[in-house]
This record gives structure tokens, C-alpha cells and sequence, in this order.
């Protein structure tokens, strides 16, 4: 079991509550939330304690720490405050089925 900032279990379980009461909300404000501080740092501990591999841009949690983690995610909220922030694209893994035919 993750262990979660009240603060983020709280809000968490808020936007829970609303989406099921009412299907139909938009969450305009939301995007503040993903912008501050505590919420990336939770979610950089999440994926490392996961053991989340580096993405398309090949970055490690080995240089990111190397370079420090609160600059690291001080520039990512920078870029998602100044809407400048641009994701890579997915890394795609084909992962072959049992019985799938291997011609195609």
C-alpha cells in the first residue's frame, strides 16, 4: 500500500467522490493541483519506488538525481505553469501474444 500526503489523498479522494456523482462535471481547476510542487514530488517518489524506466529521452533517475531532484522538478513546474511543457512521445514495446501468428 502507497502511503500518500493527506493533503493528496484528500483531494484525490474529493475529485473520487465528484466524478462518480456526477459523470458529466468538468474538472476546470484541476490543472493547479497537477502544477504544485507536492503533487510532483509525490509522483516522482511514485515511479521510482515502482521502478519506472526512463522514458524515450532515455533519462534516469540516476541523472536526474546526479542533477537534483527539486531542480529537476522546479523546471517541470516551470513548464507547466508557462504551458510550455511538451511530453515526448510514448515508448512503444510490441509484446507478442501466445498463439499469435508471427507473419504480418
Amino acid at each position: 500500500m502507497t502511503k500518500i500526503p493527506i493533503k493528496l489523498q484528500d483531494l484525490r479522494r474529493k475529485i473520487y467522490t465528484k466524478a462518480k456523482a456526477e459523470p458529466e462535471w468538468r474538472f476546470w481547476g484541476i490543472y493547479v493541483h497537477v502544477c504544485k510542487m507536492e503533487t510532483l514530488e509525490e509522483a516522482y517518489k511514485l515511479t521510482k519506488r515502482s521502478n519506472g524506466a526512463p522514458g524515450i529521452d532515455g533519462v534516469t533517475f540516476e541523472s536526474i538525481e546526479a542533477e537534483g531532484i527539486r531542480k529537476y522538478l522546479q523546471q517541470i513546474r516551470h513548464e507547466l505553469i508557462t504551458k510550455t511543457y511538451s511530453p515526448n512521445r510514448n515508448r512503444r514495446k510490441e509484446i507478442p501474444k501466445v498463439g499469435e501468428n508471427s507473419e504480418r
